[in-house]
């Protein structure tokens, strides 16, 4: 279990609960403010366990009827007299644009009576198209400054009838041309005609320019005392050049005087007695009038009595204004500065003597909007909580997954190395641009689609709400209030989430492993395009002549372009030309050093690249490849005769000592044979004797191993069955691993193992193999020996646990006069495995050794002989 949390196992669980704890916090995040309608975490935290009377929502569920009954008492204002509707009531447009009531001034002249404003506004709402067709207005300018204005068929017809003239200065212009396109739709602005004059018929100055005011609102009715809108503007001061101030006026005033008969016309039956929580109590007490929903009320004399009534009981939350600020009164939640001016903001309530209360029963006997909001907010106040505590949750295992996996990232179980992924090669900036553009994209497909949270509402405060009209009583709306958010919804952000920090730790994962490794910056593009400006700087005796060949060839090319005279053109084209001669020549001379190349590493050290044709540096560089051909082939030559001359050497001396060690061998045989009683004599006899036939051994060794590695063997095929000289081999050396008690296993199959080999030289390296383990097994184990078949090829495999530890790689034990005993306490000459090896890769075997530990494994494979052969020889 050492280094458990390194495994891909480990990583890829934690990396699952780092995106799901991601996407849960993003989930969670997500739910938490839209419920609450803010993104303040404080405001969040707050709501959670604040009761629906002391929160927010409610105190703008107040405000907000509170502002619904300023409202009646504005529109009931301004529609009735003497307490009843009259479509006669005389209506400023500009008094009504400017705040939105009228109160009987009259001052700017513009009025028109309710009926006629009420049903014209009805008609403008329903199709304003039509309202702005065949009716232009073209504007004079009088000697003084002033300006009169005409109905273009006005205007036109004064001319026809020629009570009106116009000359011009400039002695090109004619006054029927000008005319005319004033009837087009031209001249748009003062000063269309330098030095224009219009006379009256009786030779007076009348005015120094004119032009086209534009289309202007199509009059349904007329205003009260005159034939049109322009004959009130031409006779007011006040509004003399201020056309456009009145028809925005009178847009304004159509746009919006049908929309607020309507909501008068549909009453106020939710603000009164018994639909609503919410009592409201308005006292005049300069003109001693009482506004109230609340019929016991009404009684201006038990006003301070009924202020006391209001604001009784357990059930009750209140608020009073009166008209100083010190003298506010509430037990909600709400600012009292704030709300003294909201209520002191009402125009109508500005008067001094204003006292204005409002109280809610808590209680909620009536299932208004303010029981409706109780219900909802305390609906959704556990799923804020549920939301805020998966948000704690998420992010604390987003944290840990997080700081988890940058510390495994890029390390594993067997070492201590960084290991990096393909994609951690890619060049920084390269990766990052990827992981944030394909973030990007879907981001942007599934929130600017709509199918992220798409049917959630912005994330507002909670105080903004929405009024909408149903069945003609306006519906509070909050975040609180209706979120109801679906599972689809849910779902939708969650999968959204699950990719999002899918991203982000594959992006923070391969910035935490780049960092280890330390290729963050040496494996950005920057630090490539410096690194290949600096190549380019040190190899400038090069790079200067090309430099210069391209940017002389990039500088025709755009002179060219730019300029687009032949001369450019036929130079562009010749640079063309050239450039194509330089890029194909060099192409087919790189081809021919790449073939000579290729042709020297394939062993052709003979071959030459011709040099005709080849220029400059290319010729060089093709001058340099044949000088290492020639020089490789000296030096293989001089490696053949040095070869020879080693094993002619090794060959030689093993002989010359072969001779006198056999009779040394042969004189101590002798001395043994002899009557010889002292003990100490014969001790030493056995031990020069052992010494002998080792040093026999290793002569032989060393002229095998020479022999193979030259290949001066000759090999005789045979078909040969390895079960047979497995046994054999075994059989033989029985001796030896029952002197260090070593169990050998053998593991046979029922079918022949016929292989097609030297037998003599297999049973060599089956001696090898044994041997080998016979010498270096631990004591009282076991050695397996295992022969497998297959269709193609018989594998034969030795496995033995050594007793010395093995501190080396597989590969040096094949190499010679490696042993696996490094004290040399064993008997060996180190050459037995690279012998082996060597005469397995002659018969066209293959040989391997595996190191786990100390578990030491051997296979041979050889090329298995069809049955079908077999049988016939």
């Amino acid at each position: 279990m050492g280094k458990w949390y390194r495994k891909a196992v480990s990583k890829a669980a934690v990396l699952i609960v780092g995106i799901l704890s991601g996407a849960a916090f993003l989930t969670s995040f997500a739910v938490g403010t839209t419920f609450a309608g803010t993104v303040n975490p404080a405001e969040i935290m707050t709501m959670v366990n604040q009761p629906y009377e002391e929160s927010v929502d409610f105190k703008a569920a107040v405000n907000e009827s509170v502002a619904q009954v300023f409202n009646m008492f504005r529109l009931k204002n301004f529609f009735e007299m003497d307490g009843a509707y009259n479509s006669e009531k005389p209506v400023d447009v500009m008094e009504y644009y400017r705040d939105g009531r009228s109160d009987g001034e009259y001052s700017s002249g513009i009025v028109y009576t309710m009926g006629d404003l009420v049903e014209w506004g009805e008609d403008f709402s329903s199709d304003s198209n039509d309202d702005y067709t065949e009716n232009e207005v073209i504007v004079c300018q009088r000697p003084d400054g002033g300006y009169y204005y005409y109905y273009l068929d006005e205007f036109l017809s004064l001319f026809r009838s020629g009570e009106l003239s116009m000359e011009f200065d400039d002695g090109y212009t004619s006054q029927e041309f000008y005319l005319q396109g004033l009837e087009n739709s031209m001249y748009e602005s003062s000063g269309a005609a330098g030095g224009m004059k219009i006379y009256g018929s009786d030779g007076n100055l009348l005015y120094t320019d004119c032009w086209n005011f534009g289309q202007t609102l199509r009059e349904k009715f007329a205003p009260l005392g005159a034939e049109n809108l322009l004959q009130i503007v031409n006779n007011s001061e006040n509004l003399n050049g201020r056309l456009s101030s009145a028809y925005d006026a009178l847009e304004m005033t159509l746009g919006t005087i049908y929309n607020e008969y309507a909501l008068y016309e549909s009453g106020w039956d939710y603000l009164e007695e018994g639909n609503t929580n919410l009592t409201y109590l308005y006292i005049n007490t300069d003109t001693k009038r009482i506004e109230t929903n609340k019929s016991e009320y009404k009684n201006y004399e038990d006003a301070e009595k009924n202020l006391e009534a209001m604001k009784s009981g357990d059930h009750v939350k209140y608020m009073f204004v009166y008209p100083k600020l010190k003298d506010f009164e509430t037990n909600m939640n709400v600012s009292a500065a704030g709300e003294w001016e909201v209520v002191k903001s009402q125009r109508m309530s500005r008067e001094s003597g204003i006292i204005f209360a409002a109280s809610v029963d808590t209680s909620y006997p009536i299932q208004d909007q303010f029981y409706e909001g109780r219900e909802s907010y305390e609906r959704n106040v556990p799923f804020l909580r549920y939301s805020m505590t998966a948000l704690i949750a998420g992010a604390a295992l987003l944290l840990v997954s997080t700081v988890w996996l940058a510390v495994v990232s890029g390390k594993r179980p067997e070492d201590e190395e960084i290991h990096l992924s393909s994609f951690d090669r890619w060049k920084t900036e390269l990766g990052a641009a990827v992981v944030i553009i394909i973030w990007a994209v879907v981001t942007w497909i599934a929130i600017g689609g709509g199918y992220v949270a798409g049917s959630w509402s912005e994330l507002n405060d909670a105080v903004t709400y929405y009024a909408e009209s149903l069945g003609g009583v306006p519906q509070l709306y909050s975040a609180m209030f209706t979120q109801a958010l679906g599972m689809s919804d849910v779902t939708a952000v969650f999968l959204y989430g699950v990719f999002t920090f899918l991203c982000f730790f594959w992006g923070f994962t391969s910035l935490i492993r780049r960092i280890k490794a330390k290729s963050l910056w040496k494996g950005s593009l920057l630090y490539a395009l410096i690194r290949f400006t600096r190549l380019v700087m040190d190899a400038r005796s090069v790079t200067v002549r090309a430099g210069i060949l391209f940017f002389a060839f990039l500088f025709v090319q755009w002179m060219a372009i730019l300029v687009r005279s032949g001369s450019t053109v036929l130079l562009a084209l010749a640079a063309d030309i050239a450039a194509a001669w330089l890029v194909l020549s060099s192409a087919m001379a790189k081809n021919r050093i790449k073939k000579g190349i290729e042709e020297i590493a394939g062993g052709n050290l003979e071959y030459r690249i011709e040099l005709a044709g080849l220029r400059g540096e290319d010729r060089k560089l093709a001058d340099k490849v044949n000088d290492i051909g020639s020089g490789l082939n000296k030096a293989v030559d001089e490696a053949m005769r040095n070869e020879r001359l080693k094993t002619d050497l090794i060959t030689n001396v093993s002989h010359d000592i072969k001779t006198p060690l056999t009779s040394i061998i042969n004189y101590v045989d002798i001395l043994k044979r002899s009557n010889i009683a002292d003990e100490k004599i014969r001790g030493y006899l056995d031990i020069l004797e052992a010494k002998a036939q080792r040093l026999k051994t290793l002569t032989e060794d060393v002229v095998e191993a020479s022999k193979v590695s030259s290949g001066n063997i000759n090999l005789e095929y045979m078909d040969v069955d390895l079960r047979e000289l497995v046994r054999q081999t075994e059989g033989e050396l029985a001796e030896k691993f029952a002197a260090r008690n070593l169990t050998v296993v053998l593991n046979m199959p029922e079918e022949p193992a016929v292989i097609h080999v030297d037998g003599r030289r297999m049973w060599r390296v089956l001696e090898n193999i044994f041997g080998n383990a016979a010498k270096y097994a631990m004591p009282g184990t076991r050695v397996y020996a295992d022969l497998t078949l297959s269709a193609e090829k018989v594998e034969f495999s030795l496995k033995n646990v050594s007793e010395q530890q093995l501190n080396f790689s597989a590969n040096e034990l094949t190499e010679r006069f490696i042993r696996g005993d490094l004290s040399r306490s064993t008997e060996g000459s180190g050459l037995g495995l690279s012998i082996a090896k060597s005469l397995t890769d002659r018969q066209s075997g293959e040989f391997e050794l595996y190191l786990d530990g100390d578990l030491f494994r051997v296979n041979i494979r050889f090329p298995r002989r069809p049955a079908a052969q077999e049988k016939n020889e």
